[in-house]
């Protein structure tokens, strides 16, 4: 009947909604019941039947069965989102204009030699690689964000540096303050001089300033000058990005991964236990460990771009952890998968006749 053969593909149009094992196993079921409940000359799915398989095979597709599958879909798939996050800010800081190579510009160096009036003492440069400026430029070059005044952008981690020791104190701060505001460059005020440790941002062109002046009346005083790139933009929303993507795969393997072990023998369970346990512990403390040391790497309350880039820094430096959950995934996904895929070929492969003994 041409009723019936359109109702029919009505509804396995819709059983795709289900995992295929499911199918496989319930879905001749559920046809058969559907067609007999419906009505005379009904030719497509209603729309509650509709709604109801479709909300029906995304929870099998989605929510994983049991609480230890739930727990451990969702390690899983924060330890993913974490890195992804990181790779996805990476990618966009690499798509950007940003070059650290602009601090060599010996303008640069004439400009901050000039605001203090006398050539430095000591010069250092660096513009490591960028996972390896992530990991540790906090202590190196950022000290105390929180508490002085960015005017409007924040310093991406390659520095040229440039300092300068006088006999006495100079003040020569609030001179250079005034200068590069009267060059057009964007100054913020200056924080701490009634401490002796005097400081300021100023920025222009996509380059960052900072000036440090610290008086001593016991010794030779200082001035500091460092020079950065601005950050670039688009980071935090290309780690969001990555994010999004990690829970995106992860939460649907884990979950069929999740049931399929419903589905082998006990044996196979342990297999699965044996591998996936450690990984899920080392996605676990790696997960923890970008998480937090994300939210603290931060001066005060100054979070900056390439603290996204963290995960992927910490797993690149450090890939114990990596490995244990690559190697982990692969054996719950051999038992899982292609153990079971195995034996049902050798199962079908003894089951049919052999040729030569037929033709014999």
């Amino acid at each position: 009947m041409p009723e019936q053969d359109q109702l029919e593909r009505s509804y396995r149009r819709l059983l795709r909604a289900y995992p295929g094992h499911y199918r496989r196993e319930r879905g001749l079921e559920i046809l058969t019941t559907l067609l007999d409940a419906a009505k005379p000359g009904q030719v497509r799915a209603t729309r509650d039947d509709a709604a109801h398989l479709i909300l029906s095979g995304l929870r099998f597709r989605l929510v994983p069965p049991g609480w230890a599958a739930k727990v451990a879909a969702g390690v899983a798939a924060l330890w993913l989102a974490t890195v992804l996050s990181g790779i996805g800010a990476y990618l966009a800081w690499g798509s950007s204009s940003a070059d650290p190579h602009v601090l060599d510009d010996p303008k640069l160096a004439a400009l901050a030699d000039a605001l203090v009036g006398r050539p430095p003492t000591l010069i250092t440069s660096d513009d490591s690689d960028l996972l390896v400026l992530t990991l540790n430029y906090r202590g190196r070059m950022f000290y105390d964000l929180d508490a002085e005044a960015l005017p409007g952008v924040k310093p991406a981690p390659a520095d040229h540096n440039r300092a300068y020791e006088f006999e006495t104190t100079r003040g020569v701060l609030d001179d250079a303050h005034r200068r590069l505001r009267a060059d057009g460059w964007q100054t913020g005020a200056i924080t701490g001089p009634d401490r002796g440790r005097g400081t300021f941002w100023a920025t222009r062109d996509g380059l960052l300033l900072r000036m440090a002046e610290v008086r001593s009346s016991r010794g030779p005083s200082s001035a500091n000058v460092d020079i950065y790139p601005v950050e670039p933009s688009g980071v935090p929303a290309g780690a969001l990005a990555g994010f999004a993507v990690g829970l995106l795969l992860a939460w649907p393997v884990m979950t069929s991964l999740a049931h399929r072990c419903l589905r082998v023998p006990n044996r196979d369970r342990l297999l699965v236990l044996l591998f996936g346990l450690p990984a899920l512990l080392a996605c676990f403390a790696n997960a923890l460990d970008n998480v937090v040391s994300t939210a603290v790497r931060g001066s005060g309350s100054v979070l900056l771009a390439v603290d996204h880039i963290y995960p992927l820094a910490n797993l690149v430096a450090s890939p114990l952890a990596a490995t244990m959950i690559t190697v982990g995934l692969a054996g719950c996904v051999a038992v899982l998968v292609i153990v079971p895929w195995h034996r049902r070929h050798l199962r079908i492969g003894a089951a049919s006749p052999n040729p030569a003994v037929a033709r014999g």
